[in-house]
């Protein structure tokens, strides 16, 4: 018990006062169902559709018949009436049934989409489903689109659809902040200027100038610094400037503001990605879930958004090497921002080597948000390319979206091909800092890791996750990689191998196998490719 109101304490106090502020007034004001906002309602809105030039069609069957829904790598099948609440395989598998971005699926008829918009809506009505800032958000999206595009809606969806937005109107999540913030402003724009609501769209203007300075880094990252929640708020700005640019009365200077945030996110994007286009999945990313980097830069292409290439990676804490037939990315960043470190690892400087193209170190990933032992596995320092000293993690990371204690990274130097830095997350607790230096030449990769404690008997391990479809095979003095070279280790103490479970999406795992290396103050790692 004391443990717990410690990590509370130490988790607590990174957050900022209005977060605080607003937990206890989310907590203490009444929580209305959706009747009560339409009721307010004192006659039939009016609207005017969106342009957008964007497709978004989805070809995959997110619903098929017979209420069969697959999200996240699962299917359920309702057996009568679908249950909007179901939470059975979690929360963010309900919130993905609740973002209604079937509405964008391509062979379900208008009607259909129709009835599952009045199903909700009724259910939201009556209270057996709650109103939630997020995934009204994003469903608000969706249905503006939807009815958009077929110029047509029922009244009573477009009274749901105003009421759903006068909810979000005063529920923004100032709790939370971070990306959820920025998509409750996203849907609230497009439904002020959808029903020419001035005040709606003067807040969510002000919010939207105000969180994308803060969120958007000068090297272009969203400051969460997940590849995946960049690449779904990019979408975001790009959708934005899509419909945003086509509108009469629009303001060219916001218009302006946001298309610069697009080039510049557009360029991180790219700097951060591997050539064939896939992220590294650091910190909270996963496949199948955003937009890929490919449909980003198209997208950006049709509105003719010019990435900014101009940007180095600097403020995000990442850095991207290529030479010859590999490309290794590394992570020097802090869990960040400090006041939203929710979707955060305990990874600082750990790596990601792609070889002609392939996965070849990877980390463990994300593969479900629930508060379970998966999910703390997946986010400790033990699941990426890094040290860990006393078994522990760098920072302490606990629940689903928690972090206390954290550690404090920063680069000593850095060339056009090498590059040192150090973390003080044992620094407390052992008395050490851990001190890595990568130096990338043509053909190979050299990794020297320090660590000096007070204490001889600290134990220290460096891991090395392989993709599961890489064979390894040890020999008397390396590791070959099969088809790729040669890994070494120099200054070990012990070396083994260890299955672990690799996520490729959420709730999909596959077994896959890590080199652990002990060692007392230094350990020289050296990756040699074939050719």
């Amino acid at each position: 018990m004391i443990r717990k109101i410690l990590l509370v304490a130490q988790t607590v106090r990174y957050l900022k006062l209005k977060q605080i502020i607003y937990q206890l007034y989310n907590r203490l004001r009444p929580q209305r169902n959706l009747d009560w906002y339409i009721g307010k309602i004192k006659k039939q809105p009016e609207y005017n559709s969106l342009l957008f030039n964007l497709q978004v069609d989805i070809q995959e069957d997110i619903i098929t018949p017979g209420n069969s829904f697959t999200f996240l790598n699962i299917k359920h099948t309702f057996d009568a009436e679908i249950d909007w609440g179901y939470q059975a395989y979690g929360k963010l598998w309900n919130y993905n049934l609740q973002y209604f971005n079937f509405l964008n699926q391509v062979n379900i008829t208008v009607e259909r989409k129709q009835q599952l918009i009045n199903d909700i809506t009724n259910s939201l009505k009556n209270g057996k489903l709650k109103l939630e800032p997020y995934p009204v958000a994003l469903r608000v999206l969706n249905e503006i689109r939807f009815f958009s595009l077929q110029k047509q809606a029922e009244p009573q969806s477009i009274k749901s659809l105003y009421g759903q937005l006068s909810y979000l109107s005063s529920n923004f999540e100032y709790h939370l902040l971070g990306n959820h913030l920025l998509e409750n402003a996203f849907a609230l724009l497009m439904g002020g200027v959808f029903f020419n609501e001035q005040k709606w769209i003067d807040n969510a203007m002000q919010v939207l100038k105000a969180e994308l300075d803060e969120q958007i880094l000068n090297d272009g990252g969203h400051f969460e610094l997940s590849p995946m929640y960049h690449q779904i708020i990019l979408f975001r700005v790009l959708e934005l400037v899509d419909w945003y640019g086509k509108i009469e009365n629009k303001d060219d200077a916001f218009l302006a503001f946001i298309t610069n945030k697009a080039g510049n996110m557009l360029g991180w994007i790219q700097n951060v990605s591997f050539n064939n286009g896939d992220i590294g999945h650091f910190n909270d990313s996963a496949t199948g879930i955003a937009f890929t980097t490919n449909q980003l830069l198209s997208f950006a292409k049709e509105l003719n958004i010019i990435p900014n290439r101009q940007l180095q990676l600097k403020e995000s804490g990442y850095r991207k090497y290529t030479a010859n037939n590999y490309e290794c990315v590394i992570d020097f960043a802090e869990i960040g921002p400090a006041y939203q470190s929710g979707h955060g690892h305990a990874d600082a400087l750990s790596f990601i080597l792609n070889y002609n193209n392939l996965p070849v170190f990877v980390e463990a990933g994300t593969s479900t948000y629930e508060a379970n032992q998966i999910r703390y596995y997946e986010r400790s320092t033990a699941a990426h390319n890094t040290v860990v000293i006393a078994d522990s993690n760098q920072s302490q990371v606990w629940g689903a979206f928690r972090v206390a204690e954290r550690a404090h990274t920063r680069i000593i130097s850095e060339t056009a091909n090498a590059i040192e830095a150090k973390h003080d997350g044992y620094l407390k607790r052992y008395g050490c800092i851990h001190k890595r230096s990568f130096v990338l030449n043509a053909n190979s990769v050299s990794i020297v890791d320090h660590v000096r404690a007070k204490t001889k008997d600290v134990n220290r391990v460096a891991y090395f996750h392989f993709h599961p479809d890489i064979n390894i095979l040890r020999t008397d003095s390396a590791f070959n990689i099969k088809g790729i070279g040669t890994v070494s280790f120099k200054g070990s103490l012990a070396i083994t191998t260890e299955a672990f479970t690799f996520a490729d999406g959420f709730n999909k795992t596959r077994s896959s196998i890590a080199i652990k290396v002990s060692f007392t103050d230094t350990l020289e790692t050296l990756i040699n490719f074939d050719n």
